[in-house]
């Protein structure tokens, strides 16, 4: 028996407790089944679990009272945390349970103590003290052991989803119930249209684009991604009207990297062809300038991107008249004949533009013209032009 009169007093008290232990956690199984609402509805953990989770933890609280060195166990706890995470019984239902237990458990020992002539104030205070310090370490140890099982089992959901997303995009899923389920798994719609997003990473293997799924999905806009090492893939649901600006928008919001979002596609079978799409609009996006290219939308900078041994050859052979310039002329007529070109051909915008005065333009522009040989007013050289420029920028940019 303890020396300590007043832990002599505990250690009597956890006794008269635990003589009462089955009759306890009956007691206080029928209180979770009536005033938890969860457990009163849901039958997802049954009376036996409920009272062997009661029945360790009265074992191991009271067992300790009136022996303050004596080191007690909350691997019970943790396990009843990853139990009733395994369950899928939400955390407020089971801290519900807890503070109803500790309450119950708290009015039994101070009836207890009053029924006791031996037990003092100061033994009363003692119990109180140690039965709330106890619960408290319990409560710790049942919370975490919930939160380690739930992250395990969002590691192994994301997993799952990312190794489907790669089977769309391998294209090897082609069976149509493979892709019902598929989609119901990614919890994405089973119809159409969708597209594929294809981002360039900075470094390999890190996302460039973090919690884009929830970002989206805040949104009404249900995604699923899958990080590989040189991009970062998504299928976005457009949805029955289409959400491509909204996307895009979202998409903006991160810092800028080169970006390409694919024509929208009908069935997720055609996933693996549509990511194709999206890597030559990410590799004809410029971050500098444009990061973000939709590839139904830049059709010039998709043919400069698409075949991109042949679209250097031309470059060099409409632009390479230039390279005898000095580099900064020669940058001055490209940066003049872009803003021509972004402005509609209108020499007083694209002079606002570039903060000179419009004749400058119109000076640079009859340069340049008479260096290549193509008029920027004539539709088919102005089109060689144009996919030229884009061509020696892109590479530029690389």
């Amino acid at each position: 028996m303890p020396a300590d009169p007043v832990e002599a007093q505990l250690a009597a008290l956890g006794g008269a407790l635990l003589s009462r232990a089955d009759e306890l956690a009956d007691t206080m199984v029928t209180l979770m089944r009536r005033d938890v609402s969860f457990h009163r509805t849901v039958a997802l953990v049954t009376d036996e679990q409920l009272r062997h989770a009661v029945r360790t933890h009265l074992d191991f609280i009271l067992g300790v009272f009136g022996h303050p060195d004596r080191d007690y166990d909350t691997s019970a706890a943790a396990a009843t945390g990853r139990s009733r995470a395994t369950a899928g019984v939400p955390l407020p239902a089971v801290m519900d349970s807890y503070r109803i237990c500790a309450r119950f458990l708290w009015d039994e020992l101070r009836a207890e103590a009053l029924r006791s002539e031996s037990v003092s104030d100061a033994g009363l205070v003692r119990a109180s003290s140690a039965m709330w310090m106890a619960l408290e370490d319990f409560t710790t140890a049942m919370v975490s052991g919930y939160q380690q099982e739930m992250a395990r089992q969002l590691v192994g959901r994301q997993q799952e989803r990312s190794a489907m997303v790669q089977a769309l995009i391998d294209g090897r899923l082609t069976d149509t119930v493979d892709l019902w389920n598929t989609a119901d798994a990614l919890r994405i719609s089973l119809q159409g249209p969708y597209v594929v997003v294809c981002a360039e990473l900075a470094s390999i293997g890190r996302s460039v684009l973090p919690g884009v799924e929830d970002r989206l999905a805040g949104h009404g806009v249900f995604s699923a991604w899958r990080l590989q090492p040189d991009i970062e893939v998504g299928i976005v649901h457009l949805g029955p009207s289409g959400q491509l600006d909204l996307i895009v928008g979202v998409l903006s919001d991160y810092p800028p990297v080169r970006i390409g979002i694919s024509p929208p596609m009908g069935d997720l079978a055609d996933t693996a062809g549509a990511l194709r799409y999206a890597r030559i609009a990410m590799t004809a996006s410029r971050p500098d300038r444009d990061p973000i290219t939709i590839f139904d939308q830049k059709v010039t900078a998709v043919t400069a991107a698409a075949a991109p041994e042949v679209m250097n050859h031309i470059a060099a052979n409409v632009l390479g008249a230039l390279d005898d310039l000095p580099a900064h002329e020669r940058d001055a007529l490209l940066d003049t004949l872009e803003a021509w070109f972004d402005h509609g051909g209108s020499a007083e915008r694209a002079a606002q533009a570039l903060y000179v005065h419009p004749n400058t333009v119109r000076q640079r522009l009859r340069k340049l013209e008479d260096r290549t040989g193509r008029l920027v007013t004539e539709p088919r050289s102005a089109a060689e032009l144009c996919i030229a420029l884009e061509t020696t920028r892109r590479n530029a940019g690389d």
